[in-house]
């Protein structure tokens, strides 16, 4: 009996020798067992008794910031846990997985992060289709808790600017958009976004470097080249502008939208007295888009203001066949003909408009 009875002794030891060791503190093993078993108190309790006795294990930091403060929400928390962490040891094979600390944090932020974004990115799309004001300010919420999670990802601070800009908190819109460059540099949205929210609120000039950059960055993009045209428009930039509006023909696929770049090209060079390029892009807008009246309104006005009066006549007799009741294409072919001399032309057109109700 004696002997058997030392052979339990030395066994038990042996055993309790494999679940306290491995180089772990009783506390920190009994934390494991209560994770395993999902005692989620228990492991809390656990957890920050290792830490007192572990203070320099990382796998231990990790863990508290995993299970404990990432599960209450505390994402502030969370990450000085995991900061912790990574300073103490980056490289160190942690868990069951033996992975390093900063690939454990990495892939644990990213799920938080890609939970929370894509949250937040359903509540903007619900805003976007009922225009929901109170939405949109649960959503801005929601991707700055977002950003909490992982500071790191630009693409957070990029569509936080833009809720931020619709809710008219134009200094965040313009500070979340530059952090986004900060962090995504070579990215084609995040510099177009951030170059087009800072000419909404004009401060064009300082937009200027961010188009410039996007079409760097992708000189295919449609978009990029319109909003460049567009902003050298509007900084008197002219010969830029057309230059860059004819590049953005060239790559524009969508036939409305061409048009509409053609119309544009038509009224920069009407603009430079360069009259029949003028006409050429217009006549190209109708082509592209003949069911688009607004393009020959335009046409006619553009060179009625420019006192091109044969051609703005053109564009009205034009206007008058495809739209017979409308009486402000009567109206712009009397004053077309005041100005040609020809006052009972005039007469007529007009009369024509007033009994059209213009």
């Amino acid at each position: 009996m004696l002997e058997k009875n030392t052979k339990y002794l030395f066994f038990t030891g042996l055993i309790s020798l494999i679940v306290w060791g491995c180089g772990s503190s009783a506390e920190y093993t009994t934390a494991k067992m209560a994770i395993d078993r999902e005692d989620w108190p228990k492991a809390e309790e656990f957890l920050f008794k290792a830490l007192e006795v572990e203070p320099e294990n990382p796998e231990v930091l990790v863990q508290i910031g995993y299970r404990i403060h990432a599960k209450k929400g505390e994402w502030i928390k969370m990450n000085e846990m995991f900061d912790r962490a990574m300073a103490i040891d980056p490289e160190k094979k942690i868990l069951k997985v033996s992975r390093p600390v900063k690939e454990m944090i990495k892939n644990y932020r990213g799920m938080f992060w890609a939970e929370n974004y894509n949250n937040s990115v359903r509540l903007f799309n619900q805003y976007k289709k009922n225009e929901d004001k109170s939405v949109l300010e649960e959503a801005t919420k929601m991707f700055e808790t977002t950003v909490i999670i992982d500071p790191d990802e630009g693409q957070t601070y990029a569509i936080l600017a833009s809720c931020h800009y619709e809710l008219g908190h134009y200094e965040l819109a313009v500070n979340n958009g530059k952090k986004a460059v900060e962090l995504i540099p070579n990215d084609l949205n995040t510099n177009l976004a951030l170059g087009q929210i800072l000419s909404q609120i004009d401060r064009k000039e300082e937009a200027l470097p961010y188009i410039i950059k996007a079409v760097e960055v992708d000189p295919s993009s449609a978009s990029a080249i319109r909003s460049l045209a567009t902003i050298y428009y509007e900084l008197n930039q002219k010969e830029k502008s057309v230059e860059t509006f004819e590049i953005a023909i060239k790559t524009e696929t969508d036939n409305k939208l061409k048009s509409d770049l053609y119309f544009n090209l038509g009224v920069l060079n009407m603009q430079l007295d360069n009259f029949q390029e003028a006409e050429d892009a217009f006549l190209f807008a109708f082509d592209l888009n003949p069911e688009d009246t607004e393009a020959l309104v335009g046409m006619a006005q553009t060179f009625e203001n420019a006192e091109k009066w044969r051609r703005a006549a053109k564009f009205y007799r034009e206007l008058i066949t495809l739209e017979p009741e409308n009486p402000e294409h009567f109206k712009g072919m009397a004053r077309v003909l005041i100005k040609q001399g020809d006052p009972n032309g005039a007469t007529r057109y007009y009369n024509k408009a007033k009994k059209l109700g213009g």
